[in-house]
């Protein structure tokens, strides 16, 4: 019967052999999509760059034109940890070993001028960041006044020149053209400075020259008005401190003397509204003689871009969790803690889920780091 069934179905059966016959072949798979196309781009890094004259800095106690004692160097550190910068430039210190005394040696790195003097100026900056050295601006020393110190960072896949310096005193507002010795000396470092200024514009660096200029700058003053020229066209600069009115120590002096001057290059990373003065805490007025005279000053720059991207929303929180938490909207945590730091905490950080928001202590959420960077706050710690 079966071979019956083969003749007369003939003409529509290629065979009939016993094997059985092989399911359909499945549809052809689509190609697999690019995973890179789809990875969310890495999170820029934000970079707090500060600038602090310690007045006198020594490595050792009780030595130095400001005699200090263990719980002054204490007193110190406790302001280096609530100003949580990445990058410090520092002016007056006594080598590596004076900025051991105050910031972290598990947490920063130094680099100072090799000139032979206890006001050097350097740096003090986290690490894991990568720092090429350069040498000494040795041209700033027109006889008995501080070098410059160089290095460039390098973030984000991108280069920031960083100067710190420590300009001649005692010219502050006066004509370059006095005859008083002090502004002689400025006068004669401006060339200086304006040359490491217009190097880097035409290299196509982007740079930040930091620290005490001793100089109370501003768009009209004719030491500024040098610097930024525009010649060339990258020399371009922007004074971050311009009408910054100072509160260190209660006011005294209301003209900023420290400075920051930005690279035209370097101004899409500027994080707007984030230069500030960081101010002693009310506890430590009767130790200023033993502290600075100078406040820190500091600014947050995100190097290859000005918007730093959105972080996607926290994971859900169980029914059964504490309240309150951040809406989906709002992912990031905005928290002052006992030492009146403004810290934001990002999901995924391991302080995250423990960190609570009271907004009757001014407490918030935030959108993007850049909203949390631009209201004043910075990078948790320990999320780093």
């Amino acid at each position: 019967m079966k071979g019956l069934c083969c003749w007369a179905l003939g003409f529509a059966l290629v065979s009939c052999r016993s094997e059985p016959v092989l399911p359909a072949a499945a549809p052809a798979a689509a190609p697999a999509a690019d995973s890179r196309a789809a990875a969310p781009p890495p999170r820029l890094r934000p970079l707090t760059i500060a600038s602090w004259n310690l007045d006198w800095l020594n490595r050792r106690n009780q030595h130095g034109p400001v005699p200090r004692g263990d719980e002054d160097y204490e007193r110190l550190r406790r302001q280096a940890q609530r100003l949580a910068a990445d990058v410090i430039a520092v002016q007056e210190v006594d080598g590596q070993e004076a900025l051991r005394r105050v910031f972290d040696e598990a947490e920063y790195n130094y680099h100072v001028t090799s000139q032979r003097d206890v006001q050097r100026a350097g740096f003090a900056y986290r690490k894991g960041l990568t720092a090429e050295l350069h040498p000494d601006l040795e041209a700033l020393n027109v006889g008995g006044v501080r070098t410059g110190a160089d290095l460039t960072l390098r973030v984000n896949g991108q280069a920031l020149r960083l100067l710190s310096v420590h300009l001649k005193s005692d010219c502050f507002s006066a004509s370059l053209r006095s005859p008083k010795a002090a502004c002689v000396k400025l006068a004669r470092q401006l060339p200086a400075l304006e040359r490491w200024i217009d190097e880097r514009a035409a290299a196509g660096e982007a740079f930040l020259v930091l620290g005490d200029f001793n100089r109370r700058l501003n768009a009209a003053d004719e030491f500024y008005a040098e610097l930024d020229d525009g010649d060339p066209p990258d020399a371009d600069l922007t004074l971050l401190s311009d009408g910054y009115v100072s509160k260190c120590w209660g006011g005294k002096y209301p003209e900023l003397i420290d400075h920051m001057l930005l690279s035209r290059d370097a101004l899409p990373w500027l994080q707007p509204g984030s230069f500030s003065q960081l101010e002693y805490e009310p506890a430590d007025a009767r130790f200023k003689a033993r502290l600075s005279d100078h406040c820190p000053i500091s600014v947050v720059l995100v190097p290859g871009g000005a918007q730093l991207p959105t972080p996607a929303p926290p994971r859900a929180v169980p029914a059964a969790a504490p309240a309150p938490s951040a809406a989906p909207s709002l992912p990031i945590k905005g928290n002052i803690n006992a030492q009146r730091q403004k810290l934001y905490h990002l999901p995924g950080c391991p302080s995250y889920a423990s960190t609570r928001i009271d907004e009757q202590r001014g407490e918030r959420f935030f959108a993007s780091e850049a909203d949390a960077i631009a209201a004043g706050w910075v990078l948790a710690p320990g999320c780093r």
